[in-house]
């Protein structure tokens, strides 16, 4: 019921009664409708209000537009009423090119079926609905739903939270490795029937148990995945390598072998979702050493042959590396993990080796010829600088070339929010993941 007909059923002359209350018979009944007077109908009026209310559309409050925009929820075809659901936040209309061409009506009717609660951000084609501005809408959902402060009145699972622009499918659990504790997976949000194909994204989880976890995205300020989708690429979050509890250790050589079936296992699904066979590996904190491993043992073939995939190429066109841990041999002096180090592999000057055999930056020697962007705030630990210093001093050893761009405001151990950065990152992966030719997966298998 629209607020107009409510007003259209006060303004009715006195003696007629609202539609759809029939006439009682006989003169008791007349008289119950002469005397269904202004002041009765308001009464009426106002218990109808309260029992089922007005049929406004709902709206979220977008901090990047300044504007209150039109939210729809959809309920799954079927669920427990309480048991919690995965959700999935579409984003429509929004100003950045829609990449995808299936329509939104066959997308949402799929989630629906297959099990997902549907909230839908209408952005009414507002021009400033894009990357880098809507980074402040990623960060706010997800801090929302974490702060139980949006679809506060819904039962939501917030280890499976996706934001999935408008155009994009979700492919869940496509798994890469397997060893006897555990099966390493990941989620691939992909445009559906493009034009062209696309390049992707591919990200390391920072949760060890669960790699879409809201609460880990919402910590790290995580926006870079749902920004990645926006811009017309597939975004993609494996399993980090080493399952949980993690205690600071990427053991080797398990992880190389992880990470290159990732890869593998991505790029195998080129013909599938019609994506180019171009991968940027992406990480931060204890993913930016996996990230930076999938560059620096592309071409170690001591760790192929390990996990699903074995035949497809396990090479990527570039990383993006923000705040981590690369090498164990240069470390700060007052560096507290140091002590927990050489308990586990010995004094490093006994077991230089060992030491060197853990860090993806020593695998590091000789030139990369695909660009690295580089990123890490200002308020970062002491640490996490110098490891980043090393980084670049290593990369300008061997003329790797590659772009740095600090983050200046002090955020501390997050991911980048500041504009210029992002935009720069973002024209990176457009230029590394746009300009090859299609390639499907069967013409990337090993000779």
């Amino acid at each position: 019921m629209t607020m107009q007909s409510l007003l259209n059923l006060i303004a009715k002359p006195a003696g007629v009664p609202p539609a759809g209350l029939a006439p009682s018979c006989g003169a008791a009944g007349r008289r119950s409708i002469a005397n269904f007077n202004s002041a009765g109908r308001i009464v009426w009026l106002f218990l109808i209000i309260a029992t089922v209310g007005f049929a406004t559309p709902a709206t979220w409050h977008s901090l990047t537009l300044d504007l209150d925009v039109a939210l729809k929820i959809n309920e799954p075809v079927s669920s427990a009423k309480n048991e919690p659901k995965p959700l999935v936040i579409y984003l429509t209309h929004l100003a950045a090119p829609r990449v995808g061409t299936e329509s939104d009506e066959s997308i949402l009717a799929n989630f629906n079926t297959a099990g997902y609660l549907i909230a839908e951000l209408d952005y009414a084609n507002n021009p400033k609905a894009r990357m880098p501005g809507l980074t402040r809408d990623l960060i706010a959902l997800r801090s929302q739903l974490q702060r139980k402060t949006f679809l506060t009145d819904r039962a939501i699972d917030r280890t499976h939270v996706f934001i999935v622009p408008s155009g994009c499918r979700l492919k869940r659990d496509v798994v890469f490795y397997r060893d006897s504790g555990r099966t390493f997976a990941m989620d691939i949000i992909y445009p559906s029937q493009p034009k062209m194909p696309v390049g992707a994204v591919l990200e390391f989880s920072c949760d060890n148990a669960n790699r879409m976890s809201n609460g880990s995205l919402d910590f790290c300020t995580d926006t870079l995945l749902p920004g990645a989708a926006i811009e017309g690429f597939a975004a993609v979050m494996a399993d980090h390598p080493v399952a949980a509890p993690y205690t600071g250790f990427d053991p080797m050589p398990d992880c190389a072998r992880k990470i290159k079936a990732a890869a593998r296992t991505l790029r195998a699904q080129s013909d599938a979702l019609t994506l180019n066979g171009r991968i940027i590996p992406l990480g931060f904190s204890r993913g930016s050493g996996m990230a930076l491993m999938a560059l620096t043992v592309a071409k170690r073939t001591e760790f192929d042959g390990f996990g699903e995939h074995g035949g497809t190429d396990s090479s990527v066109q570039g990383a993006v590396i923000m705040s981590g841990r690369f090498t164990y041999l240069d470390l700060l002096p007052r560096d507290k993990m140091i002590a927990r180090y050489e308990r586990t592999w010995g004094p490093r000057k006994d077991f230089f080796d060992v030491w060197r055999a853990q860090g993806a930056l020593d695998y590091l020697d000789h030139r990369i010829e695909t660009p690295l962007f580089l990123t890490i705030n200002s308020g970062e630990s002491p640490d996490a600088l110098h490891q980043m210093d090393v980084l670049r001093r290593r990369l300008t050893e061997f003329d790797s070339p590659f772009t740095y761009a600090p983050e200046p405001e002090s955020r501390g151990h997050k991911m980048p929010l500041n504009s210029d950065v992002l935009e720069n990152l973002f024209h990176y992966l457009h230029e590394q993941l746009s300009v090859a030719p299609v390639i499907s997966a069967a013409s990337l298998k090993h000779p």
